[in-house]
């Protein structure tokens, strides 16, 4: 098959969705199949409405040479979905989704104002949200990054039920986890993720200094913040040399990270897949610390190879982070169960359920 991805965003981005698209296309040609990935061009272009008629244009262009598939994430390929339809091609447009834009709002509105960053505008709510709509209804499958997203769409949206993938974040596993076999364990901590509202390090930070107060050999690694607000630097201030801060750091480089720090803290009020740095870290071994919310329960819970916190009551988080650092064993058994979980979202393995939903159309499983 000849498979175009589309995403309105910069080629270069170190996110989440870049690196599902690259390592999704990336499998898909390794299985034999012709793939072309159509980024953003300039900032004007990551505006969602000027990229997806941007896209649609590009589908006319080669009207003669299309793809059989497009795989477009959100709003992205409307238009190409659109004249699809009109002329009754038989190229299908698949809506990739790692994050719900009408679930994000509704989570929005029942945060206070103030721990909202780049809220939800009227505009999109007014012109995005429809053309997502469009965009599901047109589409002939919605790959979706967690089970619980495609639940809620399927509350949400019930004629889309039938269209309804879900496709996890992949990873690629180091033979061995790492910490599994080591027998000194530093006090080490990870956090990975930049200053938005969805990844609300801030909480874990906060965690962090409570810990430090217990643990004062402890020491806290925050890796691909961006630039830190000024807003910040009172919260950061108070940990001396207890901080390690890394702004920018490429995905095919963080595993140092994970080689520093036996623990990952991660206290996401919301993540629309299955977290890569919760699976590349399980994939190391380390113990994972993430707050208790639908993705991280799908890869925590029914594996039991982490542990849950509330993301509420700081005293009581650390005193599940404090018993754990004070029990070599359990963390020697959570460290292989861990490994164990993130063997199950091997890339291959998620690319294979990829070209599975390309071309074949049965009722979604989602009970």
């Amino acid at each position: 098959m000849k498979i175009w991805f589309i995403a309105s965003i910069n080629k270069n981005s170190a996110g989440g969705v870049n690196r599902s698209i690259n390592s999704l296309a990336e499998g898909v040609k390794r299985a034999g199949h012709k793939v072309k990935i159509i980024y953003a061009g300039s900032p004007r272009e990551e505006n969602y409405l000027f990229f997806a008629l941007k896209t649609g244009l590009i589908f006319l262009v080669n009207f003669f040479d299309r793809p059989d598939r497009i795989i477009a994430r959100s709003t992205d390929g409307v238009f190409c979905a659109l004249i699809s339809k009109l002329f009754k091609l038989k190229t299908k447009v698949v809506l990739y989704n790692h994050g719900w834009e009408e679930k994000v709002f509704q989570i929005e509105r029942r945060l206070p104002l103030s721990a909202v960053t780049n809220r939800t505008t009227w505009k999109s709510r007014i012109i995005r949200f429809p053309l997502l709509r469009l965009s599901l209804s047109l589409c002939s499958s919605c790959i979706c990054g967690t089970l619980e997203e495609a639940r809620w769409i399927s509350r949400k949206h019930p004629f889309a039920r039938k269209k309804l993938r879900v496709v996890p974040n992949g990873i690629n596993l180091p033979e061995a986890p790492f910490w599994a076999s080591q027998e000194e364990i530093p006090p080490s901590f990870l956090i990975v993720g930049s200053f938005t509202w969805k990844k609300n390090i801030e909480y874990g930070i906060s965690l962090f200094t409570h810990i430090l107060s217990y643990l004062p050999d402890a020491r806290l690694f925050l890796v691909g913040t961006g630039s830190v607000p000024d807003s910040k630097q009172n919260l950061l201030s108070s940990l001396g040399d207890s901080l390690f801060i890394v702004e920018k750091e490429s995905p095919d480089k963080i595993s140092r990270w994970y080689e520093t720090c036996p623990y990952l803290i991660s206290t996401s009020r919301y993540e629309g897949g299955r977290s890569f740095s919760i699976l590349e870290a399980q994939s190391y071994g380390l113990v994972v610390f993430a707050t208790d919310i639908p993705s991280s329960r799908e890869t925590i819970s029914e594996s039991h190879s982490g542990v849950l916190i509330g993301g509420v009551d700081l005293k009581q988080d650390a005193k599940k982070v404090l018993d754990l650092c004070n029990s070599p064993e359990e963390f020697k058994a959570l460290s292989v169960r861990a490994f164990r979980n993130a063997s199950r979202h091997k890339i291959d393995r998620q690319v294979n359920r990829l070209i599975r939903a390309l071309v074949q159309y049965p009722q979604a499983h989602l009970s």
